[in-house]
């Protein structure tokens, strides 16, 4: 009596045994990969020294320059852990003026502590300011100031800066009238067997440093000099090794080197900035606008803070996507889409950008990365339409974008089912008479469980 109830649920049993050992051999097989930073992609600990320990500059002497870069490297992942930017030492005259105030607070921000030793602090590229009020008198630091000192790297004042910042500039250098304390020495930076800051991408500067230096001006041996530094000009290839060295633990990057971009010859400087310098994007050319941002408004970040939490993109999604995936957005502009250019979604919420084994470079497989969102239609079913386990959602619908309510490859629906079950002989494979299926109606009027069902092998109930 109760032997017809037993048969009937041993397919389920059997069903459910097999699945139980795939997810077991998918964890067994995943654990054999580096695991994850418990915070953001796992990267490695320290880039190693390249060359020589000497061959290194310190990335304090590169702020000293590149002032705007260096302020916004600190504040990403990049920059040294626990390394300040250069600023001078606390002032020891207790009853320091308000402009020469004003005016340690200008050295400050324009770290000009990269080049220049004050009370053993700071770089060795431009030379002590110790005792520099009494050594230079108030109208020759103004003019060194305003013009460029010959022989050194030290670079011109901003176009734009106000007279007053300048005297006030002046009047602190003037406050410095002690000699340094005897046998001090700058803080080194670069630690004996890894680097980090600016000359783990750049590679030692040293040289380059001083090549600036003596170069006294000249355009020709400045131009010279930069070609001593990396300064990702090279090939795509080249560019990527460079963020590879550090980037080789992260399950998100281990296969951009089979990835179809680099295989396009994207780098990865093309789409990521390790400093963004510019708060704001030159609007002169003017831009496309979407028709969505009539209907939708998302909340826009400030420019340097989505950099900072977007993985350091030079633009935001999807317009950086956009800038080549034109096609793409073609389909996005459909009235039936994803909302990607609302902002309520992200390319990279389905996308790996950085190559994966799975088809389009998608984060899972092509089913799998559907249902994270469509979690009515994971299943397991007992009875699968094959057509989603062997070629995915895409086969019935179109992921970016459509003009129809279920964003189906085909208007008419019974026309896409069509597609797959066509027997011989221009008959229609399935268990209806001939032509009468065009009568009918949609498949769907009865097969109404067509992701899968539990109880019909033809997707009846």
């Amino acid at each position: 009596m109760n032997s017809q109830p037993k048969r009937k649920l041993q397919p389920l049993l059997v069903f459910l045994a097999l699945l139980s050992v795939l997810c077991t051999l998918a964890d067994q097989t995943f654990a054999q990969r580096m695991p994850e930073a418990p915070y953001g992609p796992s990267v490695a600990a320290h880039a190693p020294i390249i060359g020589k320990p000497g061959d290194y500059a310190g990335w304090q002497t590169c702020a000293g320059c590149h002032r705007a870069e260096a302020e916004a490297f600190a504040k990403t992942p990049h920059g040294p852990a626990g390394g300040a930017l250069p600023t001078s030492p606390a002032t020891p005259t207790p009853g320091i003026s308000p402009s020469a105030a004003a005016g340690k607070k200008i050295y400050d921000d324009m770290m000009c502590a990269g080049c220049h030793t004050l009370g053993g602090q700071g770089g060795e590229g431009g030379g002590a300011l110790d005792a520099v009020g009494v050594r230079r008198t108030r109208a020759e630091l103004l003019d060194r100031m305003i013009k460029r000192r010959a022989g050194t790297i030290m670079p011109t004042l901003p176009p734009d800066m106000p007279n007053d910042q300048i005297n006030n500039l002046v009047d602190y250098l003037q406050t410095l009238k002690g000699e340094a304390p005897a046998g001090t020495k700058p803080v080194a930076t670069a630690p004996p067997t890894s680097v980090t800051g600016c000359e783990a991408c750049h590679g030692p500067g040293k040289a380059h440093a001083e090549a600036q230096q003596a170069a006294g001006g000249d355009p020709a041996k400045e131009m010279a000099g930069a070609k001593l530094i990396f300064s990702f000009h090279a090939s795509p290839k080249e560019n990527s090794e460079r963020c590879m060295t550090c980037h080789i633990t992260s399950q998100k990057q281990e296969s951009f080197a089979h990835s179809q971009h680099a295989a396009a010859a994207i780098s990865c400087n093309e789409c990521h900035a390790a400093h963004l310098v510019k708060e704001g994007k030159d609007q002169s050319k003017g831009s496309l606008s979407y028709a969505q941002a009539a209907f939708f408004q998302v909340p826009q970040l400030p420019e340097t803070v989505r950099w900072l939490h977007s993985s350091l993109l030079k633009d935001s999604e999807p317009k950086l996507c956009f800038t080549c995936h034109g096609n793409i957005q073609a389909q996005f502009a459909l009235p039936v889409h994803h909302r990607v250019p609302e902002g309520l979604m992200k390319c990279t919420d389905c996308h790996n950008p950085h190559g994966s084994i799975n088809r389009a470079s998608l984060n899972a497989t092509h089913w799998e990365t559907c249902v994270k969102c469509h979690v009515e239609k994971r299943g397991p079913y007992v009875y699968e339409h094959a057509a989603v386990r062997v070629e995915g959602c895409v086969i019935c619908h179109s992921p970016h974008g459509n003009t129809d309510h279920f964003m189906l490859v085909r208007r008419e629906g019974r026309q896409l089912c069509l597609q797959c079950h066509t027997g011989f002989h221009t008959q229609a494979a399935v268990p209806h008479s001939r032509l009468g299926y065009q009568t009918s109606g949609e498949c769907t009027r009865c097969h109404v469980t067509i992701h899968g069902s539990e109880l019909d092998p033809n997707f009846l109930r």
